[in-house]
């Protein structure tokens, strides 16, 4: 890898799920811009923006407020994401040609498989609200590319979400 940034990641298990709705420490916070926002009482309380893409898959993006705060992606989809429940895998994550490496822990929630990866820096989730698109590369699989147009909107409510907590 040429100049890649690297990000700290630690390797955690959570209990994320794919349909926050259903979970009983999960309570909807609001919508903004296509994204469903939640407050989830088991991270600290944190907050989370979902999307779903499609009716297979999707993206997760919040902040855990359980000790220092911290960021997390994750991604599930119907389709057999290759990836087994608590399986590491190795992932490049190209947020507009700035590149970020780390490990990511294989779930599976609700009827979907997938991953999520925890981030140090909790800035680093709210500053993709200023950016064009996140491509994610787990190893040995076909990357993912997700749009952030128009996440600003969002990501301002999950921050108003996570000061309010």
């Amino acid at each position: 890898m040429q100049t890649h940034a690297r990000i700290s990641i630690a390797l955690a298990i959570a209990a994320l799920t794919a349909t926050p709705t259903a979970a009983q420490d999960v309570k909807k916070y609001g919508s903004e811009a296509g994204w469903d926002i939640f407050i989830k009482e088991t991270m600290g309380p944190g907050c989370l923006v979902a999307k779903r893409l499609g009716a297979e898959a999707q993206v997760e993006m919040g902040i855990s407020a359980t000790g220092e705060k911290k960021g997390y992606l994750a991604l599930y989809s119907k389709k057999d994401a290759a990836v087994s429940a608590g399986e590491s895998v190795s992932v490049i994550f190209d947020v507009d040609g700035q590149k970020f490496s780390g490990e990511a822990t294989g779930q599976r929630i609700a009827g979907m498989d997938g991953a999520f990866v925890w981030v140090n820096n909790p800035d680093f989730i709210y500053d993709l609200a200023k950016k064009n698109a996140l491509t994610i590369s787990p190893a040995g699989r076909d990357p993912i590319v997700l749009s952030l147009k128009g996440t600003d909107a969002a990501f301002t409510a999950l921050r108003a979400c996570q000061d309010a907590q």
